[in-house]
């Protein structure tokens, strides 16, 4: 499959690094290289990327060198699990003395990622032709291809598409050096478990396959030499992750369901999805495929051009098809095993042809396994490029030269302008004014403060906030247990949170420690403090405790306006607390077991809904609850059990209307301290859902419908 490539001119090769350099100013623009413009880095997955490398460049060196305490602490993992790139990350650690405060290198990594993926792009197209305007136009395709793109300001380090190339150059490369061909593969498998595990993946069932090539088509290697390669491989690679730290959480933990969601759909090739200024989108019914970027998988219109050409080709048999697909088989079997079956992953279970899907049951063990992979999507990559790649060839193949440049040059104008559609949007996000400092919501000076004072940021649970707090932390050298990653240990994370909760609840309180409450829900207990001493504030709309701060004779002291007495909110008596989407009981109040809020109220979708109030001022006796029920000719009724912290108040209540249900319960005696946590419990008895009562599709079995709740005497 090889012609002359005319290796011995060196300086051509700098034509696709060029091309990449261009297609880099073009996408993300010149300014985007700055280091310390943090400016773009507006929140979501790209400032994740960016705080794990902050908090790691701060930390210490560790054993693996990819931990990162200081980024969760008791529960922290590894720069592997902020994506924060450990090729880049650990080699510029190295070298943090160096470095002005910010740093970010995502906007050399992009640079990086557009001049490999044009050079290695140049290289597959010089396996079947040497003619340096047909590899260049041919690189454009590569270049500009949406999947790509698309993770520019999403998730940088799944740009890396080169390593895919790459992959796919050494597997159709004819070699006679055998120790170099091994060589390539191990150095190529590492870089790729330094930048993502995606990728990773795809690598590593590359290199199985052309090993496989090698040894059963080829008869190149013996099978000792392929045993040892074999075994230097996966020392290499598992020496490699350890280091990067992929094994700082268990298997367990890293493994989330959820295989199918993020799917390639059998007409994502095809699906421009914005990314077209002629093609418009194809409809989408699955929630998730509709809401998230995953599964992008268009072509674009230059592509599709040349795909118009090559079926014209095929159907004048310019390419004699079948023989040549005999001799790719016969010469590349394991290669088309593996990008079938990575493609077939890539499709999931869960089968979408455009609007349409059906989904195939497998068992939950083999569902485990695959939820490894749930993003199975980009398991598609190695396909989506090797279609590219037989489009080019069989152009190639049926045209000369003069023609081929032709046609590649007209279609690659189109895809440039066509899938700036998508790409100019991108620019505009990413070409924002440069800084080098971060817009946050914590603008009172007391943060800045804090920040110099206390050591660590840490919460008794939830993520809320990771952006604005992770900032903060990272700019004063601060741990925190507020991260934002991609997966952590669940027990080592509950383990922390309980920590945190037993010094707020039991003492004695970290004075090294500034606590964040997400909100009062999270910690209702009562928190031991001492006020003349430890400062209970609520300052840009966060509550905390700030222990010794009130006795710290460098600590500016914060106005009397921002202290509160609890962190729960001020419930008065007589007060009506809606459950409605206009109301604020949702937020404030309820737990578990409700479905989403609607313009009436909130059906309780499991068996047992709880929600939290705060005891008013004023002694009250008693709740008035005003509930909806579901009812049905069927279903004229609904029993409901209610309980207030843990004791059942009455009998069953049945509820015989669908609305304006009100219900008294009496509150339990003793003393009603102001602002201590009431639970109120409901335990649906005989929930229904729409679908069972016939009167629609709706399958929520749906219990009490709570609208408002109200403390009386």
């Amino acid at each position: 499959m090889e012609n002359s490539l005319n290796t011995n001119n060196q300086p051509r090769f700098f034509f696709p690094i060029l091309m990449g350099l261009m297609a880099f100013i073009s996408v993300a623009g010149i300014q985007f290289l700055d280091p310390t413009n943090v400016a773009w880095l507006v929140g979501g997955d790209p400032l994740q990327h960016y705080l794990g490398w902050a908090f790691y460049r701060n930390g210490p060196w560790t054993w693996p060198i990819g931990l990162n305490p200081l980024y969760g602490m008791e529960f922290s993992n590894s720069i592997v699990f902020t994506d924060s790139i450990p090729l880049f990350a650990i080699p510029f650690k190295a070298i943090n003395f160096l470095l002005p405060s910010p740093f970010q290198y995502l906007g050399i990594w992009v640079l990086f990622c557009f001049v490999l993926q044009a050079y290695f792009a140049f290289r597959l197209i010089g396996l079947f032709s040497s003619n340096l305007l047909v590899q260049c136009l041919g690189s454009i395709f590569f270049l500009f291809a949406p999947p790509m793109i698309f993770r520019l300001s999403l998730h940088e380090s799944l740009m890396a598409h080169f390593l895919v190339l790459a992959a796919l150059y050494l597997s159709l490369k004819s070699t006679k050096t055998k120790f170099t061909h091994s060589l390539a593969w191990i150095i190529l498998l590492s870089i790729a478990v330094l930048t993502h595990f995606y990728l990773a993946v795809m690598v590593l069932i590359l290199w199985v396959a052309d090993l496989f090539a090698r040894f059963f088509v080829a008869r190149q290697v013996s099978i000792k030499a392929t045993v040892a390669e074999t075994l230097l491989m996966a020392l290499t690679v598992i020496f490699v992750a350890w280091q990067a730290g992929y094994f700082a959480i268990q298997g367990a933990s890293g493994a989330t369901r959820g295989f199918g969601d993020f799917r390639t759909n059998l007409l994502a090739l095809f699906n421009s999805r914005g990314w077209s200024y002629w093609l418009r989108p194809l409809p989408l019914r699955d929630s998730v495929e509709a809401a998230t970027g995953e599964g992008f998988q268009y072509l674009g219109g230059g592509s599709l051009l040349l795909l118009l050409v090559t079926i014209y080709v095929l159907i004048t048999r310019k390419v004699k098809l079948t023989q040549s697909l005999k001799l790719l088989w016969k010469k590349h079997w394991p290669l088309i095993i593996a990008l079938l079956a990575l493609a077939v992953i890539s499709l999931s279970n869960r089968i979408g042809f455009g609007p349409w899907n059906l989904t195939i049951p497998l068992p939950d063990l083999l569902l485990n396994i695959l939820s490894l992979v749930r993003a199975s999507s980009r398991l598609f990559w190695p396909m989506y490029y090797v279609i590219l790649l037989g489009i080019i060839w069989i152009i190639i193949k049926s045209y000369g030269n003069r023609r081929t440049v032709i046609i590649l040059g007209l279609a690659a104008a189109f895809q440039i302008v066509d899938t700036s559609a998508g790409w100019l949007p991108i620019r505009a996000k990413v070409s924002v004014p440069t800084s080098s400092e971060f817009t946050s919501k914590l603008q009172n000076p007391f943060w800045q403060e804090a920040g110099k004072h206390y050591q660590n940021i840490v919460v008794g649970g939830g993520q809320q906030n990771w952006e604005n707090f992770g900032m903060l932390a990272s700019s004063n050298r601060m741990a925190t247990n507020l991260a934002h990653l991609a997966r952590t240990d669940s027990k080592k994370e509950w383990i922390s949170f309980e920590k945190v909760n037993q010094e707020l609840h039991q003492g004695p309180l970290n004075l090294g420690s500034l606590y964040i409450f997400q909100d009062w829900k999270s910690s209702p207990d009562r928190i031991h403090f001492d006020p003349s001493k430890d400062l209970l504030a609520r300052i840009d709309g966060v509550a905390f405790l700030a222990p010794g701060w009130k006795v710290c004779n460098n600590c500016p002291q914060i106005p009397k306006q921002f202290e509160i007495a609890q962190l729960a909110p001020d419930l008065k008596l007589n007060q009506i607390v809606n459950f409605t989407q206009s109301g604020d009981g949702r937020q404030n109040y309820m737990l578990g077991g409700w479905g989403f809020t609607e313009n009436w109220g909130t059906w309780a979708t499991d068996s047992l809904a709880k929600i939290v109030l705060p005891m008013p001022h004023g002694d009250p006796s008693k709740l008035i609850i005003q509930a909806n029920a579901f009812l049905s000719p069927g279903h004229s009724s609904q029993v409901v059990d209610i309980a207030i912290n843990g004791v059942r108040v009455a009998d069953q209540t049945i509820l015989l209307k669908a609305q304006d249900n009100l219900i008294e319960v009496k509150l339990p005696r003793g003393a009603k301290t102001p602002g201590e946590p009431v639970y109120v419990e409901f335990r649906s008895i005989d929930p229904i859902s729409p679908q069972a009562a016939g009167i629609g599709p709706d399958e929520r079995k749906l219990g009490i419908g709570l609208v408002s709740v109200q403390f009386v005497r």
